[in-house]
Order: structure tokens, then C-alpha cells, then sequence
């Protein structure tokens, strides 16, 4: 399973194309994703949904024996299962629940973790054209749109049997039938040394930008 992260949206590294191994945002793992779908005689169609009320996220469209199913597999966490377009379901991983529900013209996607549960994202039952994600993946940072990994690091991936998740100053790594646990990573330096050592992941592996660049794109983030 190949990270999510943002390393190219901060400008710490230069974007990868469709089939890179180091991962992306949602759009990056989608495309990848598809594309080694349809490699193996399967159909898989882009759709996009909504996070904080801004369509800003996409996932896959999956019909498998008659049945629609939705793919979240660009999400930052790990949303390791299909979900069913016509009836709710729920599923553990790592210690956090993912429930949906149908309601009305949308599938309401929830997790619930640390004792929280939030929505996390909504999927337009009505399917969008397929020419249109694309055209809206292609614009994705043109600055029209607020996502919510603006705000600093983020790198995400399943590791074993854990789920590590970086975001900003706090690495947490969630397990089933475990406390979660939280490392505070209060200096830049600390968050880039953790893309290594937790995930093994260099900026240098991921054809870094100028050194100097990524500093102050950390610096510059810092709560």
C-alpha cells in the first residue's frame, strides 16, 4: 500500500506520475489505482466527493456482479474496503470504524476513533463524467481550492499490522485492540526525519525540490 502524502503540494518534491511507488494525494492514488485495475480486466470509473462541503476528493466507481460499490482507496486513512452504493455497512481496521450510510442522493461515509466519531466524506450517489473528474484533477491545485492538508506534513500508510499517520507535529499509529499511540514532533526536522525512519521514504527517493524550498515550506506550516 503506497502513502498518502502532500510532500509535492508543500513543495517538497516534484510530483510523480500515475504509477509512482511513493504515493500521493486521493487524485495520484486513484489514478494509479485505476489504471492497475484495468491492467487486470477490471472496470473501475473516477468520481469525486466532498470533504468539509468541497468537492475536493475522489474515488473509484466499481461494478462488480450487478452491484455498485464505491472505492475510497485515495483516503488518508485506511478505508481498506469497498462500500456498497445501495445499503449501509460498517468495518473495523486498525482500530477505527468506517461506517456508511445511505442518505437520500448521498452515501455518508463516518469514522469513528479515540472515542470520536466524524464524517469524514460524502459520495454523490449521481455519478459525475468521468471527463469532468479528470478535468478537475488536472486543475486540482490552481487555487480554487481549500483542502485539508494545506495546513502542513502529512504522510500516511499502512506499515504491518499498523497504520501510521503523520500530520503535522504528531505521529499517531493506530492498531486493532491497541491504545492508539501519539509521538509529538514539535521541530520540522523531527517531521522529516520521521518520513525515513517510520515510513522510509527520503525526499531525495522522491526527486526532492531544492533543499532550501523545503525548509521554508515547513517552516512556513508550523502550528
Amino acid at each position: 500500500m503506497v502513502p498518502f502524502h502532500n510532500l509535492f503540494y508543500l513543495g517538497l518534491c516534484h510530483a510523480g506520475g500515475a504509477d509512482s511507488p511513493t504515493g500521493g494525494t486521493c487524485s495520484d492514488k486513484v489514478l494509479a489505482f485505476r489504471d492497475r485495475l484495468t491492467a487486470q480486466g477490471i472496470k473501475a470509473r473516477l468520481h469525486s466527493a466532498f470533504i468539509n462541503g468541497q468537492n475536493c476528493h475522489r474515488v473509484l466507481v466499481l461494478d462488480i456482479d450487478g452491484e455498485r460499490y464505491f472505492a475510497d482507496v485515495g483516503n488518508g486513512w485506511p478505508s481498506v474496503r469497498l462500500f456498497p452504493a445501495d445499503s449501509d455497512s460498517s468495518y473495523l481496521a486498525y482500530g477505527i470504524e468506517f461506517s456508511s450510510y445511505r442518505n437520500g442522493d448521498w452515501l455518508d461515509i463516518y469514522q469513528q476513533k479515540e472515542g470520536r466519531c466524524s464524517l469524514s466524506v460524502r459520495i454523490p450517489l449521481a455519478l459525475m463524467d468521468e471527463e469532468q473528474v479528470e478535468q478537475m484533477i488536472q486543475n486540482r491545485f490552481d487555487g480554487s481550492t481549500e483542502y485539508p492538508f494545506d495546513d502542513g506534513i502529512r504522510c500516511a500508510q499502512v506499515l504491518g499490522d499498523a497504520f501510521v499517520f503523520l500530520k503535522r507535529d504528531r505521529l499517531r499509529i493506530f492498531q486493532s485492540d491497541k491504545d492508539v499511540v501519539t509521538v509529538s514532533l514539535p521541530e520540522w526536522q523531527d517531521q522529516i526525519a520521521a518520513l525515513e525512519t517510520r515510513f522510509g521514504l527520503t525526499l531525495s527517493a522522491v526527486n526532492v525540490a531544492e533543499p532550501t524550498l523545503c525548509i521554508g515550506a515547513l517552516q512556513g506550516r508550523q502550528l
